[in-house]
């Protein structure tokens, strides 16, 4: 049994996904689209059901890929069920997506969500009258606190028993449209791939993306009304316009607005959450708390991890020592795997607390108010206002904040956004950066050099969006429209689920791209044996490397690890572990080795260059699948390289004039 979930953005359709499916998702792309697709399995009494997570879209007129993506499941995938989820606290707007998807199936059931915010927000909507009105079944749902969704499935599920599905209301045209929709309907075949009302429909709006042609006689038609003024805007607009009078007309049968009732909590605390004056104080003390935790408080937890691979990795090699195994293993097992995995462990503490800070905001209703406060710095910066979310993400990872601009109707914002988007630091990157900023600038000096370069990252962003911009990528600036969700409990499952989700990826990129990389930088750091380490091979591709790092005061270790750190921006410092010799249960901190090197100038231009350089592997595979252009995605590459590289180069010029 197939069932689809489709609704408005933030109508509550993830959390009765997330609440039925728990962990049994599979997430992916629709084929030849960059819309996340999610579609989870349970059964029902020995019955397998396929719960399938449509994108949220306002309509399933075809402007954006989510829009495209809804339509083309319901006709071509042709599920049992179609459940539409409705807010009941903005049930006008949610009633225009339901009479098109209504257009598309008949065998829909209506989750009507949000009950208790529509009734703090003044609104009273009966659920039986609403049902009477539209011939469909309606089931009451608070889908945080999981009221009414096992009721849901269950209507879902009789729904799709029934031999045949019960006939809604019918929308109703004014007398003129509805004879042109009639004209066009007797010129099409009464049994085709698509249903006869909504094709003609589509025909009469001229949709670009329906993979149809129309009859001659239908253009013949269509071309006579032109003629006398009806083109296919005035069409579409008539169409329009016609379903919200008609929603307006039926809504006095189920809807009661007590206009004696005050402010909502949501309008309360808009009131200093939007506010030009308290707004952006408020979004800067949430962004310092939401890292605070990430990087200081999860710091303890971190260090945690780091002692018990050390433990380990003494516990197994004491093993293999009993059993004689050779020197070789032993220090493949210490120096390698549990040095290279075990430093990168150390940072999921950091990634888990961001995603679950992130989460919370994003569940809550206040990342799109963050989101509406960024637009401001966004538009002048010559971007659009969603990059904000995009560029929020990423300081978690750059993968999800790559595939957060699915979000950008335009192409060239969804590409500027992309190839800006590397320049956000991700919370490994950050993890390596605080550390070598705490070995060689400690105290107060090291929160002052963290902010500089948190700046200069948004510096380059600035002027690498101008750059684009003017000269490679030409385009107007586009309007930045979102409607903004009622505030919401966080409940813990879309609290923890998301962020269960992301941590668990970056674990499984560690048993992955960084373990296999570990064991290179061992393999190439260990042999010729009975050498010393410039003379083994990683030594050797070091010196290679020194006519590029030596303008900046790299020596071959830091040339090596920042090679390997494309594999993933983690394992720079396990590669920097294995290269200065600091084992896994070393008491020395690898930034520590890392002070008799170089100097304090020397690292911070390091840490220029670490910052922006070439992002990983996978940032890189998730750019050219988004962009869907390798001449794009290798720009996007050698462009950071020598944003680095020459950044790197002007600060230290700047800081020897400056006596560094």
């Amino acid at each position: 049994m197939k069932i689809a979930l489709v609704g408005n953005p933030n109508v509550g359709k993830s959390t009765v996904f997330n609440y039925l499916t728990g962990l049994n998702q599979q997430v992916g792309n629709w084929t030849g689209k960059t819309v996340e697709r999610k579609a989870g399995y349970f059964k029902v009494k020995d019955q397998t059901v396929e719960l399938v997570d449509l994108p949220g879209t306002y309509s399933l007129t075809a402007y954006s890929q989510e829009e495209i993506v809804t339509r083309e499941y319901i006709l071509n995938e042709k599920p049992d069920v179609v459940v539409a989820m409705l807010d009941a606290s903005n049930i006008e707007r949610n009633l225009y997506l339901l009479l098109q998807i209504l257009e598309l199936t008949t065998n829909v059931v209506i989750g009507l969500n949000m009950m208790d915010l529509a009734v703090t927000s003044g609104i009273t909507i009966s659920a039986p009258k609403l049902s009477q009105t539209l011939n469909l079944p309606v089931i009451e749902v608070i889908a945080t606190k999981g009221k009414g969704i096992k009721e849901l499935l269950q209507e879902a599920i009789n729904l799709s028993h029934l031999p045949e599905a019960p006939q809604p209301v019918v929308m109703k045209y004014p007398e003129e449209l509805e004879a042109k929709i009639k004209a066009i309907e007797a010129e099409l075949p009464e049994s085709g791939e698509f249903p006869r009302r909504w094709l003609a429909l589509k025909f009469m709006e001229d949709d670009q993306a329906l993979k149809k042609t129309p009859p001659e006689s239908v253009r013949k038609l269509l071309t006579e009304w032109n003629i006398s003024g009806w083109n296919e805007a005035k069409l579409e607009m008539a169409i329009t316009d016609a379903k919200y009078q008609f929603i307006g007309s039926l809504m006095p049968d189920f809807v009661r607005y007590n206009q004696d009732k005050g402010e909502n909590w949501t309008q309360r605390l808009d009131r200093w959450a939007l506010s030009p004056i308290w707004g952006y104080p408020i979004l800067l003390a949430i962004l310092v708390i939401v890292f605070w935790f990430s990087f200081v408080a999860s710091a303890p937890f971190g260090d945690l991890i780091s002692r018990f691979m050390g433990w380990v990795a003494g516990a197994l090699v004491a093993l293999l020592q009993m059993v004689g195994a050779p020197q070789s293993l032993q220090s493949l097992i210490r120096d390698g795997i549990f040095a290279g995995v075990g430093a990168v462990f150390a940072f999921v503490p950091q990634i888990g607390m961001f995603f679950i800070f992130y989460s919370i905001l994003q569940d809550s209703g206040y990342l799109a108010r963050a989101a509406f406060l960024g637009d401001r710095f966004m538009q002048a910066m010559g971007l659009h206002g969603k990059s904000f979310f995009s560029f929020v993400s990423s300081y978690g990872c750059n993968v999800p904040g790559i595939m957060a601009t699915r979000t950008l109707e335009n192409p060239k914002d969804r590409l500027i956004t992309i190839l800006l988007n590397p320049l956000i630091p991700c919370v490994p990157r950050l993890g390596v950066m605080s550390a070598v900023v705490a070995a060689f600038f400690p105290g107060g000096r090291g929160a002052l050099v963290m902010v500089s370069l948190l700046g200069l990252s948004l510096l380059l962003i600035i002027f690498s969006s101008f750059l684009f911009r003017k000269t490679v990528i030409q385009i107007e600036k586009s309007a930045f429209v979102m409607e903004l969700p009622l505030y919401h409990r966080p409940t813990i499952r879309n609290v923890l689920l998301p962020a269960w989700q992301k941590t668990f990826n970056f674990m499984k990129r560690a048993w992955t791209f960084i373990l296999v990389a570990s064991i290179i930088i061992w393999f190439l750091s260990s042999f010729p044996t009975g050498v010393s380490m410039e003379q083994t091979w990683a030594g050797k591709l070091g010196s290679a490397l020194a006519v590029i790092g030596s303008p900046l005061g790299f020596d071959w270790r830091i040339m090596v690890a920042i090679l390997f750190g494309f594999t993933a921006k983690e394992t720079t410092l396990s590669t920097l572990g294995i290269l200065y010799g600091v084992t896994a249960d070393s008491p020395q901190s690898i930034a520590q080795a890392m002070t008799g090197a170089m100097t304090p100038l020397v690292a911070f231009t390091f840490l220029v260059v670490y910052m922006i350089y070439i992002p990983c592997l996978a940032t890189v595979v998730t750019m050219h699948k988004e962009i869907g252009s390798l001449r794009w995605t290798g720009f996007g590459v050698v462009y950071n390289l020598l944003l680095s590289f020459g950044a790197g180069w002007l600060v230290l010029q700047l800081g020897h004039v400056l006596g560094f």
